[in-house]
């Protein structure tokens, strides 16, 4: 049944003797891209062997067809698919299911190609793999040649079921857990008459065990895990991360979990679940806003003074000072500046601290959000859709984590496996039957005075 096979073998590896012993070799590149035409000119021409025997087979097998119902109704009718080979043209009989009574090309269905399907799963697969790091010319182009069109890769990628990042096999045992929390901002596509521009953020979160120095200037972070949401919904990447942190660390042996972050309100709600959590204030977002009102007044030392108030835990001096800053002769604008500045330092007074203190590993949240999500979503002027933007994201987040995307993905989402949201919803409420929430008496109270010259500004502003 396979006699054809043998020469076919015999013949590539002739051609590949004679390539060297007519001086191919002496140019290694020529014959090695040379060879590599044969070799897959030769593999096609064995699948397509296999497939043609497939298909005989069934064909003469008449009491296994009868058993199934099956009537030949078209005999070698053709068909093509672009596979990891190349484009494939091959042959197959065409059947009436008598039981089902329907028209069915059942050598597809043993083959696993579907209906009308001209790509292959595997190479539709690596199309969207190529496309969370390059545009859709690029990626059609390394793998294809061209061959498979662009609207081919948006259409399948619509059809991905990114699936999530499997956890350790045994639950780790660590003192502490780093969480950066960060979004960046992707430009969306309009309508042509629609005016200025549209943007979507898309929040990020990526777990870590903390960090270790690589060299004198470079630290990188240890296990990290990047975390997002196809529809950007805050609420449920939280809920995905506190599921994913339950299956994959003894939470009971950990001691704190620091969540960094720049005090915006979706972070400051983060794995609210957990006991040891702590929020901390990015370094970035911190120390360039306190440049900023130092630039303001430049013959006083605001730097050094709003430090030593936060390592002292000094709130009334810090009030004080910046009463100060504002008696000053100011701009409308710098008075603004100020103000703005004492709302957030005293709304992430702990945060803040925290930071200054010192002893807890750097933030990387901008580091974080650059390198997994802005170098293919918001540095090009790319405008996107929301629903593509959501799967590309959360594509590249799954292939950042180690994950594959594979043919399995492109079908339709399977209920068999609980995501992790799910699971951390179940988990929060199998946790708090018969629990008594007291933590509205845990909020610390401010200590500063509220009629203060600070507080007014603040006020103002918000108004």
């Amino acid at each position: 049944m396979y006699d054809n096979i043998l020469p076919l073998v015999v013949g590539l590896v002739k051609k590949i003797i004679e390539r060297a012993e007519n001086g191919e070799l002496k140019e290694l590149d020529v014959m090695s891209s040379n060879v590599k035409e044969d070799l897959t000119s030769t593999s096609i021409e064995i699948v397509k062997e296999l497939i043609q025997a497939a298909n005989n087979r069934l064909r003469e097998d008449k009491e296994a067809r009868k058993e199934l119902g099956l009537v030949i109704k078209e005999k070698d009718r053709p068909r093509e698919l672009y596979t990891d080979l190349g484009m494939i043209s091959f042959t197959r009989d065409y059947y009436y299911d008598k039981q089902n009574k329907t028209h069915v090309a059942v050598l597809d269905e043993m083959l696993g190609i579907e209906k009308r399907e001209r790509v292959g799963g595997a190479v539709k697969a690596e199309l969207i793999s190529l496309a969370a790091d390059f545009s859709y010319a690029k990626s059609t182009d390394i793998l294809t040649s061209g061959a498979v069109s662009r609207q081919t890769i948006h259409d399948q990628l619509l059809k991905v079921s990114v699936p999530e990042t499997k956890p350790p096999e045994r639950k780790e045992t660590v003192k502490e857990l780093h969480v950066y929390a960060d979004e960046d901002h992707a430009h969306l596509q309009k309508p042509s008459k629609e005016k200025g521009k549209k943007s979507k953020i898309i929040p990020l979160v990526t777990l870590t065990e903390g960090t270790r120095q690589e060299s004198r200037n470079r630290n990188r972070t240890i296990n990290p895990v990047h975390f997002v949401d196809e529809e950007f919904d805050t609420k449920r990447l939280w809920k995905a991360v506190e599921g994913y942190i339950d299956k994959a660390y003894d939470v009971s042996a950990l001691d704190a979990i620091y969540v960094h972050g720049d005090g915006g309100q979706w972070i400051r709600n983060g794995l609210e679940i957990f006991p040891q959590t702590k929020h901390i204030m990015d370094g970035y977002h911190f120390e360039r806003d306190l440049r900023t009102i130092a630039k303001i007044f430049p013959r006083r030392n605001v730097t050094i003074a709003i430090r030593n108030t936060l390592v002292n835990d000094d709130r009334k001096k810090a009030d004080a000072f910046i009463q100060e800053l504002l008696s000053e002769q100011l701009t409308e604008k710098d008075i603004d500046k100020v103000g703005q500045f004492a709302g957030y330092l005293f709304c992430s007074w702990e945060q803040i601290r925290r930071r200054v203190k010192g002893g807890i590993p750097g933030s990387c949240t901008e580091a974080q959000v650059s390198h997994v999500l802005s170098e293919r979503f918001s540095r090009d002027p790319l405008g996107w859709s929301e629903t593509v933007l959501g799967k590309l994201t959360g594509v590249r987040v799954y292939i950042r984590n180690g994950g594959e995307i594979t043919k399995n993905d492109l079908k339709a989402e399977t209920k068999e496996q609980e995501r992790y949201s799910e699971y951390a919803e179940r988990y929060i409420q199998e946790g708090i039957k018969g629990a008594i929430d007291f933590s509205m008496f845990e909020n610390e109270l401010p200590i500063f005075d509220t009629d203060s010259g600070t507080q007014h500004a603040i006020r103002n502003l918000l108004q």
